[in-house]
C-alpha cells in the first residue's frame, strides 16, 4: 500500500534519512551510480537464469519437514518499532486444504495480548492490498488497535499467503530490485500517458500502443513467476487465506470460538470471504473501505473502473474545493485568497496537458528521471486517498509546476510498497478465468471510463496492479465465488466514506444489500480512502461499541469528522475534547500511519 501519510513531503527533508543522490557537478559520483546500475542489471540477469533452473514445484523455503500442521510458537518480538510486551511466531497451516499430502505452509504472526480481565478473544487484522504484510499491526501498533477495538482481545496481526516473511513467499524474481528494474519506465511504472481529447483517434491509438506494451510485460512476468514458483503460485489465493484464519483461530481461542476481524481495502475482501465462507462461525467482523468482492472474483480487471471509480473525481472535486477555501498559505496551488476551484483545476490540468506532449526534466531526484503525464495523474490519484497529505502534496505539485519534479518523483518512488508479484499472485488466484480481451477491447473499455466516470481511470490500473489475469500460469486448488449472501451467525458492520476515491459508497451499499439483515452500513462524510483517512470520534466509538458488544448503529447513521486535510481550517470551528476524546483520535492516527506507512 502506497506510502500515502507522507504523499508529497520535500525530499530534502527525506534525503537527510535515505541519502543524498549526487548532484549535477560530482561526476565522479554519477559514473558510479552509472556502473552501479550495470552491475545491478547484470546481477538481476544471472540471478534469473538460476532462479530459472529450479525444478517446478520445488520448496522455496526448504525445510517443511521440520514442521507439523498445528505448530504454534511465539516468543518476544524485538525490532525497533516493536512495542513492549508484543509477541512474534508463526502457525504451520495446510499448504493445500484440499490435499492434506501436499505439505504445509508457516503464517507469520504478532501479537498483543488483551489487556483486560475480561478477554473475548482474538481479532485478526488486515491492511489491504493485496500484498501488504499485516504482522506489524499487532506489534507495532497493538496498543492503539485496542484503543479502537478494546483492550478485551488480543490482537493479532498476519503475513497473508506470499507475502513478508510467510512462507512459501511469492518470489518470482531474484530480488525487489530485480522486479524494480524489470518494470522501470514502462508503462507498468510510470503510467499510462492520456492525451487531452479523448475522442481523437490518435489518442486512442497511442492507448492502445501502450497496452501492448502492458500485456507483453503482464505476459513475460507471469512466464518468469511459472519457471520460478512453480506450483506453490496456485495456494496465495484469498479462499486459502480465509481458510488459514478459520484453522488458526482454533489454535488459538478453540474449536468453539468465533472469527473476529477488523479488515481495510482488500481486507474487506478477505471479509467477505470469510464470512460466506464460515458463517456460522461469524463472531465481530468489521470491514472498512469496501472493494466489491463479487467483481472482484468474476470479472476481469478491466471492467471493475466503470463501478469503482465512482467517486474518484468526485474526491478531486473536494481536494480542489478544500484547497481554494484554504488559500495559498495553506495550499500552494492556490495563487490568491480569491482563486475558486475552477482557477486550480485549470492549473492543474493545464499542466498535466504540457507533459503529455513534453515531459518535465527531474535531473535532480533521488533517481533522475522525467515526469509524464502518466506519472503525474498517479501522483494525484495517492494524495486523494490520504486528505491528511493534502497538504504536503499541493506543494509538491506545484513545485513541478514550476518546473521541479523532485517531490512528485520521491514520492512515486517511496510509494512502491511491493516488493515482487505478491499482489498478482492474490488477485490472478482469486479472479475466474476469462477470454483474453484484445488490446482494443481494453483501451475502448477505459476510455468510456475516461469520459462518463473518472479522468483516473487508467491511473488505477498501475495504482492497483491486478490485471493481466489471463497470462496466470496457474489454478488454484480453490476458488471462492459465491454466494455471497449466506445468513450469518452474526452481522457484520460495514464502513464507507462518502467520497472515498478507490473504494466508493456504492460498494459497502451493495455488500449491505446484499448480507440484508447479517450487515448493517455505517457512513463516513468524509473524502479519502477508508474511514482512517480522517479521523472521526463518532466512527470509531460505533466501532468500539460494536467490539465490545455487537451494538449496531441505527440505519441511516452518517459520522461526521473531527479533522480537515487543510490544517487551518481545523481552528475554525474547534471542539473542546476531553482527555479520553483526544486519545482516542491520536490512537486513529497512530493507525493509521500504521496501516498506510
Amino acid at each position: 500500500m502506497p506510502d500515502y501519510y507522507s504523499w508529497g513531503v520535500d525530499p530534502e527533508k527525506r534525503s537527510q534519512v535515505d541519502g543524498s543522490f549526487p548532484g549535477p557537478g560530482n561526476r565522479s559520483a554519477r559514473r558510479t551510480q552509472w556502473f552501479g546500475r550495470m552491475a545491478l542489471f547484470v546481477g538481476f540477469c544471472l540471478a534469473c537464469s538460476t532462479l530459472l533452473k529450479r525444478p517446478h514445484g520445488e520448496s522455496l523455503w526448504g525445510s517443511e519437514q521440520q514442521y507439523r500442521v498445528g505448530d504454534l510458537k511465539w516468543w518476544p518480538c524485538n525490532a525497533p518499532n516493536d512495542v513492549p510486551g508484543a509477541e512474534c511466531g508463526y502457525a504451520i497451516v495446510p499448504l493445500d486444504y484440499t490435499n492434506k499430502s501436499a505439505g504445509v505452509a508457516k503464517i507469520a504472526l504478532g501479537r498483543y495480548k488483551a489487556r483486560s480481565a475480561n478477554r473475548k478473544g482474538s481479532i485478526f487484522l488486515n491492511p489491504g492490498g493485496p500484498g501488504g504484510p499485516g504482522k506489524r499491526l499487532a506489534t507495532s501498533a497493538g496498543p492503539s488497535f485496542q484503543q479502537i477495538v478494546g483492550e478485551e482481545y488480543d490482537m493479532i496481526g498476519f503475513d497473508p499467503r506470499g507475502i513478508g516473511e510467510t512462507q512459501p513467499r511469492t518470489q518470482c524474481f531474484p530480488s525487489p530490485e530485480a522486479h524494480t528494474a524489470f518494470i522501470a519506465n514502462t508503462v507498468l511504472e510510470r503510467g499510462y500517458d492520456v492525451g487531452p481529447n479523448l475522442t481523437d483517434p490518435k489518442n486512442r491509438a497511442h492507448l492502445i500502443e501502450q497496452q501492448r506494451d502492458a500485456d507483453a510485460l503482464w505476459e513475460t512476468q507471469f512466464e518468469i513467476c511459472a519457471e520460478t514458483m512453480g506450483d506453490n503460485l496456485k495456494y496465495m489465493g484469498t479462499t486459502t487465506v480465509a481458510r488459514d484464519i478459520d484453522f488458526i483461530t482454533t489454535l488459538l481461542d478453540g474449536e468453539d470460538a468465533l472469527i473476529n476481524f477488523y479488515g481495510l481495502s482488500y481486507g474487506t475482501v478477505i471479509g467477505q470471504y470469510l464470512v460466506n465462507l464460515f458463517p456460522d462461525r461469524v463472531g465481530r467482523v468489521v470491514i472498512d473501505g469496501v472493494v466489491d468482492a463479487i467483481a472482484w472474483a468474476t470479472l476481469p480487471s478491466y471492467k471493475w473502473e466503470r463501478y469503482w471509480q465512482s467517486s474518484t473525481d468526485t474526491t478531486y472535486e473536494i481536494f480542489l474545493s478544500d484547497c481554494s477555501k484554504a488559500g495559498p498559505s495553506q495550499c500552494a496551488l492556490a495563487k490568491s485568497a480569491h482563486d475558486t476551484p475552477d482557477d486550480i483545476l485549470a492549473r492543474v490540468e493545464t499542466f498535466l496537458e504540457e507533459i503529455y506532449y513534453k515531459p518535465l526534466a527531474v535531473p535532480h531526484a533521488r533517481v533522475p528521471g522525467i515526469l509524464t503525464n502518466g506519472r503525474a495523474r498517479l501522483f494525484l490519484l495517492g494524495a486523494l486517498e490520504s486528505p491528511s497529505s493534502w497538504r504536503d502534496a499541493a506543494q509538491a505539485f506545484d513545485q513541478a509546476i514550476n518546473g521541479d519534479g523532485s517531490a512528485v518523483l520521491n514520492t512515486l518512488q517511496d510509494s512502491q510498497f511491493l516488493q515482487d508479484l505478491e499482489r498478482s499472485a492474490v488477485s490472478c488466484n482469486d479472479n475466474k478465468p476469462f477470454d483474453a480481451p484484445t488490446p482494443e477491447e481494453v483501451i475502448d473499455e477505459q476510455l468510456y471510463v475516461l469520459q462518463h466516470v473518472s479522468r483516473f481511470g487508467l491511473a488505477v490500473v498501475v495504482s492497483e496492479p491486478d490485471a493481466g489475469c489471463q497470462f496466470w500460469p496457474v489454478t488454484p486448488p480453490e476458488r471462492f465465488l459465491g454466494p455471497w449472501n449466506h445468513t450469518l451467525r452474526n452481522p457484520i458492520l460495514i464502513v464507507s466514506n462518502t467520497a472515498d476515491p478507490a473504494t466508493p459508497l456504492s460498494n459497502g451499499k451493495l455488500v449491505d444489500e446484499t448480507l440484508g439483515n447479517s450487515a448493517r452500513l455505517l457512513v463516513q462524510d468524509s473524502p479519502g480512502h477508508c474511514s482512517l483517512a480522517l479521523p472521526s470520534l463518532c466512527t470509531v466509538k460505533h466501532m468500539r461499541a460494536f467490539f465490545a458488544n455487537g451494538a449496531l448503529p441505527e440505519e441511516g447513521t452518517v459520522c461526521n469528522v473531527d479533522a480537515s486535510p487543510f490544517p487551518q481550517q481545523d481552528s475554525a470551528g474547534v471542539k473542546v475534547l476531553d482527555a479520553e476524546d483526544r486519545e482516542l483520535l491520536e490512537s486513529v492516527r497512530r493507525v493509521a500511519q500504521a496501516v498506510f506507512g
